[in-house]
């Protein structure tokens, strides 16, 4: 078996994963660089932290609830 050549597989999930991450974290650095009404900021961390594919939610629903200044 040859371990220098990783299958397509195994880089296929590594770009998931690292999309995933990398998704989480522009989404929590965006939400604590905005303001927010109330509690909706908290309420946007938890849910980008603790819910599979929160940052990519957040970038779809939740920048609409972005106080304009």
């Amino acid at each position: 078996m040859n371990y220098l050549s990783p299958s397509f597989g195994l880089i296929f999930w590594q770009i998931m994963v690292f999309s995933f991450w990398l998704f989480m974290i522009f989404a929590i650095i965006d939400i604590v660089r905005s303001k927010f009404e109330g509690n909706h900021k908290l309420i946007w961390v938890l849910v980008t932290i603790f819910v599979p594919f929160g940052g990519l939610i957040y970038f779809i629903f939740g920048r609409k609830n972005k106080v304009i200044e």
